[in-house]
């Protein structure tokens, strides 16, 4: 189903750079105000000036920022600081990790895939975009008329069909390698090989791509070529404006990592914590979990290490609700079954996914929180730092945090395969590709 084809990419010059991992940054969406001071310091050249340009306050307009990326895009090319590949190449894209004292290799084909409404099906979202962040990544890619940062993508592949013709290519020497400060080596291949390029997309077009990773990118840009087909230049089926750039990664691969996402209720409602402790119990068996004294991180790890622990045979959830020392572990009883108590029109998929659970009966039903996603975004703070979540309750922040264990590749695949959604910030997928590793631009191929 998808349609996946070779590009001449556009790379970092190594010549004139050195060392890579000064100019690279982690996806535009991920990064604080904080962070692109960071990597605004790390280098002139790095490549946050061009997807996430800092506002100035001469500035009369949001536009002028974007501006100011297409300008240090074009400069850059000029002065070969950025070159373009001569060959049209699929690339490999290798990044190597440490994630719970665990080492990880993670593997992806980055090539360009035909872009396609989703009613199509070769192409399958798993979440909803929001419209502001729409608004602006169109903004800067009309200017850009570049794909800095890449759309991650899953296939399956549980026969391993397509991994040693990979796995073979990435033996030879990388044409670009770096570690990133967090730790985090990246190995790039470019592969001209005509047998290779036809094989990865003869297997590609028997099957759907589900997003992973950066739905705005792929909505922004699928608008941007229905307005292309409108103009006097537009070049039919073949327009390079008709692909994206992605990371394509295997569903199975055990070196993709899919992290939770914790829930953090800071809105002003009226809680009564010993009552909200009874009213869980209707649906769980609630009990207080012995943390050992000491450090607040050693505490919050023996808490999720017991509920991975739990999570392998029941549904479970942790929650911190403020008492020192007491960290709640909450299995559900399986009393009644969990789809007949979730409201609405949705996929089965949809209604037996823990973090559906949570915000159901959790948080609509005992909370009393409207589920809309103007209020949930209001009354909560999402974060991957459960240590972080934690705190912000000891210092009066928040009023309560609830912990999951995550989400499966296969039910990101089912959510998709039934056209539905997941609720807001329910997956995060690691390790996200790098913005700057390679850059695909849309004006030729």
């Amino acid at each position: 189903m998808a349609d996946v084809r070779p590009f001449r990419g556009i790379r970092y010059n190594q010549e004139a750079i050195g060392d890579l991992s000064l100019v690279v940054s982690p996806p535009y969406d991920i990064i604080s105000d904080k962070d692109r001071d960071i990597y605004y310091n790390k280098h002139p050249y790095n490549v946050i000036r061009l997807i996430l340009n800092r506002p100035k306050k001469s500035d009369g307009s949001e536009n002028e920022r974007h501006q100011r990326a297409a300008q240090f895009l074009e400069r850059w090319s000029k002065q070969r600081i950025l070159i373009h590949d001569n060959k049209p190449s699929l690339y490999l894209y290798r990044q190597r990790y440490l994630i719970g004292g665990d080492y990880r290799e993670c593997t992806g084909i980055v090539a360009r895939v035909r872009l396609e409404d989703f009613n199509e099906g070769g192409i399958r979202p798993h979440e909803e975009i929001m419209p502001k962040t729409f608004s602006d990544r169109m903004e800067l890619l009309k200017l850009v008329k570049t794909n800095m940062s890449m759309v991650q993508g899953l296939y399956s592949d549980p026969s391993e069909k397509l991994r040693e013709s990979i796995m073979a290519e990435t033996e030879r020497f990388p044409l670009a390698q770096f570690q990133t400060f967090d730790g985090m080596a990246h190995d790039l291949w470019a592969i001209p090989d005509i047998r290779f390029i036809e094989k990865v997309s003869s297997f590609l077009r028997e099957r759907p791509l589900y997003i992973a990773d950066g739905h705005h990118r792929y909505q922004t840009a699928l608008e941007y070529s229905r307005i292309a087909r409108d103009s006097d230049d537009y070049a039919g089926g073949d327009d390079p404006r008709n692909f994206i750039m992605m990371q394509i990664v295997e569903m199975e691969n055990p070196g993709l990592s899919l992290l939770p996402v914790h829930r953090v209720v800071t809105g002003d409602m009226d809680i009564e914590l010993e009552r909200l402790e009874e009213d869980l119990g209707r649906y769980f068996a609630v009990k207080e979990v012995e943390v050992p004294k000491g450090a607040r991180s050693g505490q919050v790890l023996h808490l999720l290490n017991q509920m991975e622990i739990v999570g392998k045979s029941e549904r479970v959830f942790g929650a911190y609700l403020g008492k020192p020392q007491v960290f709640l572990l909450m299995s559900w009883k399986g009393e009644e079954d969990v789809k007949n108590l979730i409201d609405g029109d949705r996929s089965d998929s949809y209604k037996d996914l823990d973090v559906t659970v949570l915000h159901s009966i959790i948080l609509g039903r005992l909370l009393g929180m409207p589920q809309d996603r103007a209020s949930v975004e209001e009354s909560m703070v999402f974060t991957r730092d459960p240590i972080e979540a934690v705190k912000l309750v000891d210092e009066g922040a928040a009023r309560i945090v609830f912990f999951q264990n995550p989400i499966k590749p296969h039910q990101v695949r089912n959510i998709a395969d039934d056209g539905d959604k997941m609720p807001q910030k329910s997956t995060y997928f690691y390790p996200k590709p790098y913005s700057g590793v390679v850059m695909n631009r849309i004006t030729d191929w």
